[in-house]
């Protein structure tokens, strides 16, 4: 999957093996709590179609993780953009690019979980059309909570 704007030479496409230490780097400095590179590893092999990387100049600046856990549910895991290139729109195309693609698929109903704190994120989720449907308390190791949201397709 391609998707191509000209503004930057950016581009929407599925992982590479060449892209991982990028990620690495990209999850580490997102999140609190960030996943090891061996779950990410796990996740490029057994959900490459929808491991989705944002490039702009031939350089990762982001990505988006998701997976299909029955026939009609799907998970958004993690999207991150580099703490260097947001604030330009790369996550809503991140985001709409994961939408679409699950909804290729089949998907009829989108689930991913956001810590209570991040305002900023739960707005760019709202503004896709999920809706909070529940709470998870002490979801995070330090005690947070996980605000759970949900898109119909």
């Amino acid at each position: 999957m391609r998707v191509s704007s000209s503004k930057r030479n950016i581009v929407v496409r599925t992982i590479k093996t060449e892209d991982m230490p990028t990620i690495y780097e990209i999850e580490r400095v997102s999140f609190k709590e960030p996943y090891p590179p061996a779950y990410l590893d796990y996740l490029a092999s057994c959900a490459s179609d929808t491991f989705l990387v944002v490039e702009g100049n031939s350089q990762v600046l982001g990505y988006v993780i998701a997976t299909e856990r029955t026939d009609y549910l799907g998970h958004i895991i993690s999207i991150a953009v580099h703490p260097g290139h947001r604030r330009k729109g790369l996550g809503e195309l991140l985001m709409k690019s994961i939408i679409d693609l699950l909804a290729r698929k089949g998907i009829s109903t989108i689930r991913l979980e956001v810590r209570r704190d991040n305002i900023v994120a739960q707005s760019l989720y709202e503004k896709f059309g999920f809706k909070l449907a529940y709470v998870i308390e002490d979801y995070y190791s330090d005690g947070e909570d996980a605000l759970v949201f949900l898109k119909n397709l």
